[in-house]
């Protein structure tokens, strides 16, 4: 009874297979198609029509898979966060040192920047642009666990005070914000440098700035709700005042 049982749902599942595997390349085919439109004409004219006729999905099949072009953008967006993500989160994990986490995180994110070069340049557009409150929301979510991935995999290492403790918006912006402003540059043609290049020396100015290189680190602390930068130690200012003295 059991095994005739399980052939009936295996039977049913293979017969399912093909038709879910079919939709989900038919889904893929759509992402494609409507990054080239967006990226060829723009968000703003680029059409449901022209994506049917790229992707050549009906437009039956786009709204359902979608629903409507903004959502196809939207969609665009997260899913290639994601998968950044998982490459941020793959170089973490496979690295334990912070400098060679740190050059492992930026190569590869400009190596899958190199190898999607629309669909990076998109993103970086995507990032800045105007979107409604539900959309933003659904931007924010992806950025969040990114964020939060990068936290906690620089955790033990602030524990060990080898890092400046900071926000965990403060680390992405330290480790990306140089990353991106440069890929930007470089889809578009302004720069030529050598990518493996720049994520050497990249790795190398963003670990100075999270050790802060051989004086105190500061400390955040929350002060009235909102986290404010401390003072720095008598033992900062002794330091200093030495070094001054032998200038």
């Amino acid at each position: 009874m059991l095994l005739m049982l399980f052939r009936q749902i295996y039977q049913e599942t293979m017969e399912l297979s093909p038709q879910r595997k079919s939709s989900s390349k038919r889904r893929r085919d759509i992402l494609d198609a409507s990054l080239r439109c967006f990226m060829r004409h723009g968000f703003g004219a680029a059409t449901i029509e022209q994506i049917r006729e790229a992707s050549g999905a009906s437009s039956g099949s786009i709204y359902h898979h979608f629903g409507s072009k903004q959502a196809i953008a939207v969609a665009l967006y997260v899913e290639g966060m994601e998968e950044l993500a998982v490459v941020f989160r793959n170089a973490m994990t496979s690295r334990a040192g912070l400098q060679e986490g740190i050059h492992g995180i930026l190569t590869s994110y400009f190596r899958w920047v190199a190898e999607h070069r629309d669909w990076a340049l998109y993103l970086l557009r995507v990032a800045t642009a105007d979107v409604s409150v539900e959309d933003a929301a659904s931007i924010d979510e992806v950025n969040r666990r990114t964020r939060e991935d990068l936290e906690h995999w620089l955790r033990p290492f602030a524990e060990r005070a080898e890092i400046i403790p900071l926000p965990s918006e403060l680390y992405a912006s330290l480790l990306f914000g140089a990353a991106t402003h440069l890929a930007r540059h470089w889809l578009v043609g302004r720069l030529t440098l050598d990518l493996d290049a720049a994520a050497e020396h990249l790795s190398v100015a963003t670990w100075r700035a999270l050790t802060n290189g051989s004086t105190s680190p500061p400390v955040w602390t929350e002060a009235s709700g909102a986290q404010q930068l401390a003072p720095p130690t008598s033992r900062s200012r002794a330091t200093r005042a030495r070094k001054e003295s032998v200038k």
